[in-house]
């Protein structure tokens, strides 16, 4: 009986030390509480927009597959371009992100001339869309005869030689305009049924603001 006491007793005291342990371990740990890990805050920059600058020979096609975009997105980017087909050395282009999501814009339509002297004439005809008179499919003229020129060597590479070639595919043609380029360089009604002389002369004059880098495989070929 007496052992049991004693056990007890023991039983007791192991008690009392472990509570007095675990008190002065709360004492300890209400001085020198258990600081909180700060919480990480990560800034994700985005990556800086990435602007060319257009060079002789650009055009829109040749830098969208030089950066892998398309044709249309690079459009889409760059309100500043009014006319896709016509951009200038020394300007500044906006290559846009794969993940960008863009606003599109529509392409510019060119009207021929007697539709535009029909606006010009009834303010009114300025609220229907413009029509543009069906393609003739058919040459309307037999090609002029060629002279050795470097605008006939570049035709006979894009048409054949054929000036009135309209092939269906929007481009016309001798030299294979089409016809928003066409229009901006001053060209009105179809480049097909244009004389080989006026194709040439808006040739040179989108020679000029492109360089020949808007004939891209046919220059490329002849070595122009």
């Amino acid at each position: 009986m007496k052992r049991l006491l004693l056990t007890a007793a023991a039983v007791a005291s192991t008690f009392i030390s472990v509570n007095g342990v675990a008190s002065a371990t709360a004492k300890v740990s209400a001085k020198h509480p258990v600081k909180q890990a700060a919480a990480i805050t990560t800034t994700v920059t985005p990556p800086a927009p990435q602007i060319i600058t257009i060079q002789d020979g650009d055009y829109l096609e040749k830098i969208a597959a030089e950066h892998n975009t398309t044709y249309l997105r690079l459009y889409y980017a760059n309100t500043a371009i009014t006319n896709p087909d016509l951009i200038f050395p020394g300007d500044s282009l906006r290559v846009p992100a794969e993940s960008e999501t863009l606003t599109a814009r529509d392409l510019p339509t060119t009207a021929p001339a007697a539709v535009q002297q029909t606006v010009a004439a009834n303010p009114s005809a300025e609220t229907q869309p413009a029509v543009l008179p069906e393609p003739v499919s058919q040459p309307i003229a037999a090609p002029a005869v060629a002279d050795g020129s470097v605008w006939d060597r570049l035709a006979a590479c894009e048409s054949g030689g054929n000036w009135a070639i309209n092939t269906g595919n929007g481009f016309y043609g001798g030299i294979q305009f089409t016809l928003s380029s066409w229009a901006a360089v001053g060209g009105s009604g179809y480049p097909n049924q244009a004389s080989r002389e006026e194709q040439i002369q808006r040739g040179i004059a989108l020679q000029a603001r492109q360089g020949w880098g808007a004939w891209p495989a046919c220059s490329a070929k002849l070595g122009l």
